[in-house]
């Protein structure tokens, strides 16, 4: 009798255990989804005009590159706060300028072999970029350049420039002449003139390079162009070191033009490839950038990094999106590739994922799972810059598979699961651009960083 009062005191022990841990897994999970339901309650709040049916990628996945001398030297982001991009006031084109122009970029001709693919040391003196000329497009576009790392938007499409349309006629801007995007160029103009844009305090030395990027297009043939980088590194634009000195620009001062193409061949459809669909001066006293041409001997690191801003749910009215901020990137290196004396793609090899933890808001303890690889436990630390590099696999950057665990602030035992939010659900983690900073401590986003409808 006493051995069966003892299994039955077993059996009934065991039940009791394992009916505990069924409802502490179920108020696990159902504290779980309460908080994330509180989250997303809270953030349709603050965000009165902010749909929760979007695509919370904000990223444009245009690829860096790290140049020749650089690919083994780390770029600090203080770096942004040394260089300056100023406003340098307007400049009439001169027309000899223009007449040049256009006997070397000949319109609709194949102006490639002008130049190959190139990037740019600074001189150490103060530069000037300014649009002179622009051509027939359909696409709408910004100027960046790179310097050291640190990108910098310089100018889009149509920003202060000017044109008369004969001797006689006002200025007028030339976003005002059409309707019709590829009819805003100043192709025909009697005089044309434009801000230019300088940059100071950049030291004798420093690797960079310009690009475009298509930001949108009225012609939708051109659709696979948008977030392309038409860059000097990929064939893209041609640097012109011959171009006379406008007589406008000092004797001691130094000028080179820049042609850039805004299409490249995809399937049927065809570039002109003739480098004029806009045109950039560079003027700087004593020197310019001077340039220095890709060959095929060349190693180019090319990278497309994505910043993931993310919330840790230690509590649910905290928008500021820095409790984990965490880089995650593609990464390979590059040779060109030459047909004819033309770049035509790029070779590659060593192709790698990795992810840095940037910045940590937070102080709950974490695992970041990127890809394939789960990142071991790692310890919240309020305002820390950690910049800890990982090795990782499996990530793909257009399905954001990345999530984490975190640890519940009123319950060590418990981790609530942060993932990539699907479009309807409130996000706890946004991808933005690797330039895009972080907000301070319980300063909530803007909403400006996400989609409003109209």
């Amino acid at each position: 009798m006493k051995v069966k009062m003892k299994k039955m005191v077993v059996m009934l022990t065991t039940v009791f255990m394992v009916a505990c841990q069924s409802t502490d897994l179920f108020d696990e999970q159902a504290k779980e989804r309460d908080t994330k339901a509180q989250y997303a309650e809270n953030f349709s709040k603050s965000y009165p005009d902010v749909t929760l049916n979007q695509n919370w990628d904000y990223s444009n996945k245009n690829e860096a590159y790290s140049l020749p001398s650089n690919i083994n030297r780390s770029v600090t982001r203080g770096s942004a706060t040394d260089y300056q991009l100023i406003t340098a006031g307007e400049y009439e084109v001169e027309n000899s300028t223009l007449t040049w122009m256009k006997g070397k970029l000949k319109d609709g001709q194949d102006n490639r072999k002008l130049g190959k693919p190139f990037y740019m040391k600074a001189p150490g003196n103060s530069f000037t970029i300014v649009p002179i000329f622009q051509g027939q497009a359909s696409s709408i576009w910004e100027l960046h350049a790179v310097i050291d790392g640190v990108d910098f938007k310089v100018w889009e499409k149509g920003q202060d420039v000017w044109v008369k349309k004969n001797e006689n006629s006002d200025w007028q801007t030339v976003s005002s002449l059409s309707n019709t995007e590829l009819n805003k160029n100043t192709q025909n103009a009697y005089k044309v003139k434009a801000n230019g844009y300088t940059f100071n305090n950049i030291p004798a030395g420093v690797e960079m390079y310009f690009y475009l990027t298509v930001t949108n297009v009225t012609n939708s043939k051109y659709n696979y162009t948008i977030n392309s980088q038409m860059s000097s590194l990929n064939g893209m634009m041609l640097a012109l070191n011959d171009c006379p000195r406008p007589a406008n620009i000092p004797e001691d001062y130094e000028v080179m033009v820049i042609g850039c193409e805004d299409v490249y061949d995809y399937g049927s459809v065809k570039s002109d490839n003739d480098m004029n669909d806009v045109v950039f001066m560079v003027y700087g006293k004593p020197e310019v950038p001077s340039t220095i041409e890709i060959t095929e001997d060349m190693t180019i690191e090319r990278r497309v990094t994505l910043r993931y801003m993310i919330e840790d749910l230690g509590s649910t009215d905290d928008f500021d999106f820095n409790d984990i901020v965490v880089d995650v990137a593609d990464v390979c290196n590059s040779s060109p590739v030459f047909i004819d004396g033309i770049f035509n793609g790029w070779n590659d090899s060593d192709k790698h994922q990795e992810a840095i933890i940037r910045h940590l808001g937070g102080v709950l303890p974490f695992k970041l799972t990127i890809g394939n690889t789960e990142l071991e436990e790692h310890e919240g630390v309020l305002g820390s810059n950690p910049d800890e590099k990982y090795e990782v696999n499996g990530w793909n950057k257009n399905k954001h598979n990345i999530s984490v665990m975190v640890k519940q602030s009123k319950n060590s035992t418990v981790y609530n699961n942060v993932q990539f939010p699907k479009a309807g659900e409130a996000p706890m983690i946004i991808a933005v651009n690797p330039s895009q900073n972080w907000m301070e401590e319980r300063v909530s986003v803007p909403s400006s960083w996400f989609y409003i409808p109209e």
